[in-house]
């Protein structure tokens, strides 16, 4: 891992790229936040425990870092560089997120999806606030926005907001930037949301910018009463389908909606954004895809693998261990986070087999970062063996092939200047 970021020269463009004077100097910006990254992709889920790496000589010999910062100097860091590092970090995200979705993507038809999820919060944090929490009603939260590409596994943003925050609290601010970073003009993008993401201005935005869309639709009054006079048509002896055309009550035009009707089994209960008649559930997709209902319903059924995403980020990634008391600080140490889960991305996607491809982050620890092995001089070098019968080993060697054949981001961004 350390050679793939090596080689792509992150170190080398982090010094060229951000700006920002510390008062101890005794670690550069690029260490401090290496020292951040390593120990959530080793498995070291909290700052308090991240000093271990500090004692291993096998961690420094293979990263080059001399010493280790005590996780007092790592919580200052994030202390100190929330209002100055923050934005810096996220436009040279931006680019790298570019770079490698085009390098993946080549017909560039993205397919995005955005969901929310609930940190619950166990102390007295800034910004932790009581809202909508299923799992622990009542605690305090955090209610980050994310958003993904779903065929290249690459987060597109992430947004720390307070507990209390609506589903869709700064999505419409993040897709004006994100349709200025990628334009209908070069990509053909398709968009999946909730029920939270059912609003006349993201509707009518996405639509402006010609893209394709499926967003679950409040089960409002006026459409109770359209969907059941609807001619449904049969998939299965559970599930019919429909198809209206309607406009929701301030909203400037007509959308399409794809009506599924389920037929409820007598233990099943009905969900925020159902609607019960009849021993029959309903509920509404709105979209502008030419497919038929059926496979529109398919279609969003389909961003569970956003869901898995998340889950990764708060299992793998340790989203929910919150290192700081600060709001900004945890800010900045969540885009850390996304730097790390978007890494490893880009390195299961440009350097392992298609079948390691989709491998969460714990499972590549344990099958291809934490092989056995051990150091040999030989001469004036220190070769890595393995035992014979380790089983990844022909993996591990393709990948290290791939990986001195990649290029580095520091030509690249240079010549686009």
């Amino acid at each position: 891992m350390h050679l793939f970021l090596k080689n792509v020269g992150l170190r080398n463009l982090l010094g060229k790229v951000i700006h920002f004077e510390q008062r101890n100097n005794h670690y550069t910006i690029s260490e401090l936040i290496f020292s951040l990254m390593y120990p959530v992709i080793l498995g070291i889920g909290r700052i308090e425990i991240t000093g271990l790496l500090g004692n291993n000589g096998v961690f420094k010999l293979l990263t080059g870092l001399k010493g280790y910062p005590n996780p007092t100097t790592l919580r200052r860091f994030l202390l100190r560089g929330a209002d100055k590092l923050l934005p810096q970090l996220v436009r040279l995200h931006d680019r790298l997120r570019k770079y490698f979705i085009n390098l993946i993507m080549l017909e560039k038809k993205l397919l995005i999806d955005l969901d929310s999820t609930v940190c619950t919060i166990h102390g007295h944090q800034e910004g932790a606030a009581k809202g909508y929490n299923p799992g622990q009603r009542g605690k305090k939260s955090y209610h980050p926005l994310l958003g993904f590409e779903n065929r290249s596994g690459t987060s597109l943003f992430g947004l720390l907001r307070k507990g209390n925050a609506y589903t869709s609290d700064g999505a419409l601010d993040y897709l004006k930037i994100f349709f200025e970073q990628y334009p209908k003009q070069n990509y053909q993008v398709r968009f999946r949301g909730d029920a939270g993401f059912y609003s006349k201005e993201i509707v009518a935005l996405i639509s402006e910018n010609s893209c394709g869309f499926a967003i679950v639709g409040d089960m409002t009054g006026p459409l109770k009463r359209l969907v059941g006079g609807l001619s449904y048509q049969a998939k299965d002896e559970i599930y019919s389908f429909a198809e209206t055309m309607y406009q929701p009550v301030g909203w400037k035009e007509k959308y399409r909606y794809c009506i599924v009707r389920k037929k409820l089994q007598p233990d099943e209960t009905s969900q925020s954004t159902l609607f019960t008649l009849n021993a029959y559930s309903y509920s509404a997709i709105v979209t502008n895809l030419a497919m038929m209902s059926a496979n529109v319903w398919k279609f969003y059924n389909e961003r569970a693998l956003c869901e898995r995403n998340i889950r990764s980020l708060k299992e793998d990634y340790y989203l929910g261990n919150i290192p700081t008391r600060h709001f900004k600080a945890n800010e900045l140490y969540l885009e850390i986070l996304l730097w790390a889960y978007d890494l490893v991305k880009w390195f299961q996607r440009r350097c392992l087999p298609k079948d390691w491809q989709a491998k969460t982050l714990q499972t590549l620890r344990y099958e291809l970062l934490l092989l056995p092995g051990s150091f040999v001089r030989h001469g004036n070098k220190q070769i890595l063996r393995f035992p014979k019968n380790s089983p990844y080993q022909k993996v591990f060697l393709a990948a290290r092939d791939k990986i001195t054949k990649l290029k580095d981001l520091n030509d690249i961004f240079k010549r686009a200047k």
